[in-house]
């Protein structure tokens, strides 16, 4: 994330990325800063989500 901060897929949420963590089975949630990456989320992606 550090090199490619854009490679993460964009949500229906304004300024929020998505990237899944391969070869791992997580999904991090994120929003890039002026000159930071702020995690918002990690999730593990055979987990039921949370209603």
């Amino acid at each position: 994330m550090l090199q490619h901060p854009f490679a993460g897929h964009v949500t229906t949420r304004r300024n929020i990325r998505r990237i899944v963590a391969h070869p791992y089975p997580y999904a991090i949630t994120y929003s890039l800063g002026k000159d930071e990456i702020i995690v918002l989320g990690i999730r593990h992606t055979a987990r039921r989500p949370l209603t």
